[in-house]
């Protein structure tokens, strides 16, 4: 997350992320699922700017005419969290641009709150602690406190207890964003939690110690195989992914391992560098798998 202080109040940069692993646990008494997930967040922004408004009202506008602006969106909705927490009087006029694709699992929305907590407690001069803004991003959304603490962590819970890593090295990408997307609802609602839950240690153990390679390796979604069977035409992706994992044209190959982040329908390519991405990138481009994009994570 990149926050700005401009002429007019604040501007944030609000990231997508990727899940590199996901693993189901078990199904929670309150209707959530109990998650182990390892994520990154990456250079794909949406752009948050924030303006104070003396009447003390929160509006929000948002250049996708798709997406409500009313309370049903998660950035209202922190606005107001962070209101009520802190006792603030005092309004705010923001403005999103999006640019990450919804229905994707690239967690946008969730970052959009995120970052207007982060952005509105700056505008406003609130000076909240880390652990309460924690405390109401938890509240808003299960990956939302993710994004307060990036730019790699383990999260379990619903999402929302947060372990942050470091990264030693960047992390490169080639992102596939398909034209349909999936529900989060539908996936989840159709998943069978495995009975014996894979563990994240060999995916921790990778980017700690290991290239692309071995991060290559360890990358699992236990959500992908239920997407994929809600939207069966996904697997034209997944399919050109693998493809360019094992082309003997190259060797070793651009891609040193695939997999869909979160419930989809976005699919990565772990690339072995910056080049094998841009290389990767130019030969999905011609499939009209969707839009296909190169993006990094890491220092």
């Amino acid at each position: 997350m990149i926050v700005r202080q401009t002429p007019d109040g604040v501007e944030v940069l609000a990231p997508a992320k990727l899940n590199l692993f996901l693993e189901i646990l078990g199904k929670r008494p309150d209707g959530y699922h109990e998650i182990e997930t390892l994520m990154v967040a990456v250079n794909l922004h949406d752009r948050l700017t924030f303006a104070d408004d003396p009447s003390g009202a929160v509006t929000l506008a948002c250049d996708d005419p798709r997406l409500p602006t009313d309370r049903s969106n998660l950035v209202v909705m922190a606005a107001e969290r962070l209101k009520t927490s802190t006792g603030s009087s005092k309004g705010a006029t923001i403005t999103l641009n999006k640019v990450i694709p919804a229905e994707a699992g690239l967690a946008g929305g969730s970052s959009d709150a995120a970052a207007t907590l982060v952005g509105l407690d700056r505008l406003w001069g609130l000076n909240t602690s880390v652990d309460q803004l924690g405390s109401m991003a938890a509240e808003v959304g299960s990956d939302v406190a993710f994004f307060l603490q990036g730019p790699a962590a383990i999260c379990r819970g619903r999402g929302e207890q947060v372990e942050p890593l470091s990264l030693k090295s960047s992390l490169h990408f080639v992102l596939v964003c398909p034209p349909v997307g999936v529900s989060t609802a539908d996936v989840y609602r159709s998943l069978t939690p495995p009975e014996r839950p894979r563990s994240i240690g060999a995916v921790i153990e990778a980017l700690d110690h290991g290239g692309p390679a071995a991060l290559g390796r360890s990358l699992f979604n236990r959500l992908q195989p239920t997407a994929e069977t809600i939207r069966p035409a996904l697997t034209r992706v997944r399919d050109a992914l693998a493809e360019l994992s094992h082309d003997l044209e190259f060797s070793p190959p651009l891609l040193e391992g695939h997999l869909m982040s979160g419930s989809g329908s976005a699919y990565f390519g772990l690339a072995r560098d910056l080049n094998a991405a841009n290389l990767a990138a130019e030969r999905l481009e011609t499939l009209g798998l969707g839009s296909v994009r190169v993006i990094t994570c890491g220092p």
